[in-house]
């Protein structure tokens, strides 16, 4: 993909939010990678997809910027809920690949009566305006490895 292209939307809203999913089990990020500033949390209902072919969505407290509309998941975190929440209906999809589409409406999150099919999903998801990975060297809060 080449600098000007966009990448295919899913969801029919506006997108919303810079994301990062973090792999770093030692960073909490108490403070911005971007801007420096402290991060509070917002809690979002999160569109996953699981392989081969499951949709789960997963209301989870993220660490978030305002400054930088940035929301920060933790990947140990987001892999003990989607265990948690497949485990009991399809245990087989535990440790499968899975990708987070983007952010739900709360309204659609809030109709808890009924899980949400994949056409009213998509009709109430907002994809991410940019999906980020942390690059360790290039910040600041990188780990002290020195001993």
């Amino acid at each position: 993909m080449t600098g000007t292209e966009k990448a295919p939307r899913i969801g029919k809203l506006e997108p919303r939010f810079v994301f990062c999913l973090n792999p770093h089990t030692d960073w909490r990020f108490t403070r911005c990678p971007t801007c420096d500033k402290r991060m509070r949390t917002r809690k979002e209902p999160f569109f996953v997809h699981v392989d081969p072919m499951e949709m789960v969505v997963l209301n989870m407290t993220a660490r978030y910027c305002p400054d930088c509309d940035l929301l920060i998941l933790h990947q140990d975190v987001v892999e003990a809920l989607l265990a948690r929440a497949v485990g009991s209906r399809k245990p087989e999809l535990i440790g499968n690949d899975y990708l987070i589409l983007g952010t739900l409406e709360r309204s659609l999150w809030r109709n808890r009566g009924s899980q949400p099919t994949l056409a009213q999903a998509i009709e109430q998801l907002h994809d991410f305006v940019e999906v980020v990975t942390i690059e360790p060297n290039r910040y600041r809060w990188m780990p002290n490895t020195d001993d």
